[in-house]
C-alpha cells in the first residue's frame, strides 16, 4: 500500500498536467485510488504471490517463494502488453513491478532503489533487480538529490535514462503548520501484518503516558490487534481521507520505516517516529540515517 501511497502524488501531478491515466492494481488498492480519483479508469490486476513472515528474513522469504514469483513476472509480461494494446496506452509507468513492461510503449520503472545495500547470498537480488531494470525505457527516481531522503538507496552514477523526479506524496501540496498541531501520538497500522503486534508493542514503549494515544488502519488491522489499555482511541476504516485528517493535525507520528510513509512524513511537519520492520533491511536502514527509534 505504500507503492499507492505514492502513486496517489504521481497520479495527482500527471492530471495536473493534462494526461489522462488508467491505474491498475488489486480491488483493495483500485478502491483507495478511487477515493482520491472518482473518475479514473481502474484495472484489475492481481499482487505479487508473496507472503511475509514474522520468523525469517525477506530475502529469505524472497527466496523461498522464488519460482511463483518468477512466474508471476512472466505472466505479467503479457498482461501487460495485453491492456496497453487494448486501451491504447501512450506510456506505462511501473511503481517497482519488474514484469510490467511491454515493447508496445515506451515504459517507465519506479524507485528509489537504484543501490540497494545487501550482503551475502542476497547480493543475487541485485543481479535481478538491475536485469529487470534494463528491460524498460527509462527508471524514475523517487528522491531529490538535495534532499537525499532514500540516502544510499537511490545514489548511483553508472545508469542510464534516470531521472530523479523528486519526492512523492498527497501531503505535498497541503497546508502545515508544526505549531498548530494537535498533541496527539498517532500510531499508523501499516505494513505487514504479522509485524503489527511489534509495532503496537513499540508505540506503548516509546510514546508517553500524558500524550493523547490513536491507532489508525484498516478495520481488519485494527480488529487483529490486541489492544487492552481503554484509553487508547482506536479507528479502523478503509476511507484514506479520514487518516489523512487525522496525520495532518496530530505533532507525533509512530510508523514503520517505509519510504513512502518516509515521504508524507517529510511533508507533514510533524515529528516523526520510525520503527524498522522486522527483518526488512531497508527499513533498518532508513530509520538508522534518520536516527529515529528502533
Amino acid at each position: 500500500m505504500g507503492h499507492v501511497s505514492r502513486c496517489i502524488g504521481l497520479i495527482q501531478k500527471l492530471e495536473k498536467q493534462k494526461n489522462t491515466c488508467v491505474v491498475a492494481g488489486n480491488e483493495v488498492q483500485l478502491t483507495v485510488f478511487k477515493t482520491y480519483f472518482p473518475d479514473i479508469q481502474t484495472i484489475k490486476h492481481d499482487e505479487y504471490p508473496f507472503n511475509f513472515s514474522n520468523e525469517i528474513s525477506f530475502f529469505q522469504s524472497l527466496w523461498n517463494q522464488k519460482n511463483k514469483i518468477l512466474q508471476f513476472i512472466r505472466a505479467e509480461k503479457a498482461f501487460a502488453q495485453k491492456i496497453v494494446v487494448e486501451n491504447k496506452i501512450d506510456l506505462v509507468i511501473s511503481d517497482h513491478r519488474y514484469g510490467f513492461v511491454t515493447k508496445a510503449c515506451p515504459c517507465i520503472f519506479l524507485t528509489h532503489q537504484l543501490n540497494p545495500k545487501l550482503k551475502g547470498l542476497s547480493k543475487l537480488f541485485i543481479f535481478f533487480h538491475n536485469y529487470w531494470m534494463r528491460q524498460f525505457d527509462f527508471t524514475w527516481v523517487v528522491d531529490d538529490p538535495s534532499i537525499n531522503l532514500a540516502g544510499d538507496l537511490s545514489k548511483s552514477s553508472k545508469r542510464t535514462c534516470t531521472y530523479y523526479i523528486g519526492l512523492l506524496s498527497r501531503f505535498e501540496n497541503k497546508p502545515n503548520n508544526s505549531i498548530l498541531k494537535k498533541p496527539n501520538s498517532l500510531l499508523l497500522l501499516s505494513g505487514p501484518g504479522v509485524h503489527h503486534d511489534f509495532l503496537f508493542k513499540s508505540f506503548i514503549s516509546n510514546c508517553p503516558e500524558n500524550q493523547r494515544k490513536i491507532i489508525l488502519g484498516s478495520p481488519k488491522a485494527i480488529n487483529s490487534l490486541q489492544v487492552e489499555n481503554q484509553t487508547i482511541e482506536k479507528i479502523g476504516t478503509n476511507d484514506w481521507r479520514i487518516i489523512d485528517n487525522y496525520l495532518l493535525e496530530s505533532a507525533n507520528v509512530y510508523s514503520f520505516s517505509g519510504y513512502s510513509t518516509l515521504m508524507d512524513l517529510y511533508f507533514l511537519k510533524c515529528q516523526k517516529h520510525l520503527i524498522p520492520c522486522p527483518n526488512q533491511w531497508e527499513q533498518i536502514y532508513l530509520s538508522e540515517i534518520h536516527e529515529d527509534i528502533s
